[in-house]
């Protein structure tokens, strides 16, 4: 329906005449502009391009989920929203066995999109919290539409008529502290749900770009052009199943951003423990801050340039643990020159003396463990002093490239230790490591003949899972 303002004139007398304007309320309108506000707009079409009249379009705001707007197509298919509040919206329809979805961004200026009904399917999937707990009354959507709905006691969940094709699904966490929302790519095609993820939900809209560029919006009348994200999407498998990441915060021990650098004592540089179980890392040899992954990076030049964590008897952090993660952004500037090493990256760990109580070290090895080109190595150990680490429990990464920064993630969860680089797992290794004593080596950072650049450090008493490491290497920027 047309929206018209209905303008009266009343003459007066003979030789004057005076205009007088009622105010008029506007009508829906389809399709059109309105001259005064700024509309989101559009016409709907079936698989043959041809207009469909008489069709009910729904927007909704996709992350408030609030502010519906519903308007019926007019006979040549079109049809207009005023939304008051800006952001992205989603469009739906259906039709029979047709439906659409399509999502808009709408900031204050005219938006006309062309919105195309296709097959519709029923789909269904599962929610898990860990691989064997499913989570229940859980709520799952696709943001911005009708489509929505809560898992069951086993987990599942179903949507009616879903349009065929990729559509982002939220999923809303049960437990805050303990995990987070998440949204997940859904390719729903002949009844069946693929499922590929999980992203952060801060990056839906980049996502989308990448894996269904036709759900991109048209903007008229704008003088800006939409970009489309620069996204790097790991390939991951997709399955039926959606599994809720850990919070990063969620056992995590030390968390060293590495973004400052304060005044120590005699001349050194202290980076604090966002967590507060450590007193941060003293800095020796005047290392700088460069440019990192999150903010600020520290560069470690040299043996002369390296950091200490001290560790009392008070806090001895890894005491009795039985998992550890380890998650570090690296940058390796210059490959040693040597023909075989062992170099430390980050480590609690004592350096060949006599009673030494190592526990953990992520190093660059060359020459070492079967390795002929320069890797990355993970070593455990009991923290006992009769115990050293061995290549009987390590794990290798890939060949290491310069001048490249890695999201490096290290498992330990008992029997297994599981290399991660930039979300996916490069290798895994049995290990006879059952628990970690008390150790009074300090954790750290360098201290050998290394070119290398750390951000965002973490350490954890918890093991993480393959879903953990992917979402959190989004998180971090991995996929900007």
């Amino acid at each position: 329906m047309s929206k018209k303002n209905l303008c009266m004139l009343v003459s007066w007398g003979v030789v004057a005449a005076i205009a007088f304007f009622a105010a008029c309320t506007p009508e829906d309108t389809a399709g059109g502009f309105g001259e005064e506000t700024n509309a989101l707009a559009g016409i709907l079409v079936n698989e043959k391009g041809e207009p469909q009249a008489n069709v009910r379009v729904f927007a909704r705001h996709t992350k408030a989920n609030i502010s519906d707007l519903v308007d019926t197509t007019d006979s040549e298919g079109k049809f207009e929203f005023t939304p008051v509040r800006q952001g992205a919206y989603g469009l739906s329809a259906t039709k029979g066995k047709a439906s659409m979805y399509k999502r808009v961004n709408y900031y204050g200026q005219n938006v006309n999109v062309t919105a195309r009904l296709v097959s519709s399917t029923d789909i269904s999937g599962k929610v898990y919290l860990r691989d064997d707990t499913v989570a229940t009354d859980v709520y799952v959507y696709i943001p911005g539409s009708p489509w929505e709905a809560k898992t069951s006691d086993k987990g599942k969940f179903s949507f009616k008529k879903v349009p065929e094709g990729t559509y982002p699904v939220l999923v809303k966490s049960p437990d805050p502290v303990r995990f987070v929302d998440v949204f997940y790519v859904g390719t729903f095609e002949d009844g069946k749900a693929d499922f590929n993820g999980p992203y952060p939900e801060s990056l839906i809209d980049a996502v989308m770009a990448k894996v269904a560029p036709d759900s991109s919006d048209v903007v008229a009348d704008s003088s800006e052009e939409s970009e489309e994200a620069d996204v790097h999407l790991v390939n991951s498998e997709a399955s039926k199943n959606m599994l809720l990441p850990l919070s990063p915060e969620y056992g995590t021990l030390c968390w060293w951003p590495l973004d400052y650098l304060s005044e120590g004592f005699a001349g050194t540089k202290v980076s604090s423990d966002a967590r507060g179980h450590t007193d941060g890392v003293v800095f020796y040899g005047n290392p700088e801050l460069a440019d990192g992954m999150s903010r600020n990076a520290i560069e470690l030049k040299g043996a002369n340039q390296y950091g200490v964590v001290e560790l009392d008897s008070d806090h001895e952090i890894l005491k009795g643990a039985t998992e550890i993660t380890l998650e570090a952004w690296i940058n390796v500037l210059k490959l040693p020159s040597d023909s075989a090493y062992r170099r430390n990256i980050v480590g609690q760990v004592g350096f060949g003396s006599s009673g030494d109580q190592d526990v953990f070290s992520l190093s660059l090895v060359r020459g070492e463990c079967g390795t002929k080109k320069p890797k990355l190595a993970f070593f455990i150990a009991s923290g006992s002093e009769e115990d050293s680490l061995g290549c009987e429990n390590a794990v290798l990464s890939d060949v290491v490239e310069t001048n490249k920064w890695m999201f490096v993630s290290v498992v330990w969860n008992g029997p297994t230790l599981s290399m991660y680089v930039n979300g996916q797992l490069v290798n895994s290794s049995k290990t006879s490591v059952k628990k970690i004593n008390p150790s009074s080596e300090s954790i750290i950072f360098g201290k050998e003949k290394l070119n290398i650049q750390l951000d965002d450090v973490r350490l954890s008493n918890t093991a993480i899972n393959p879903v953990d490491v992917l979402y959190r290497y989004y998180y971090k920027g991995g996929a900007l």
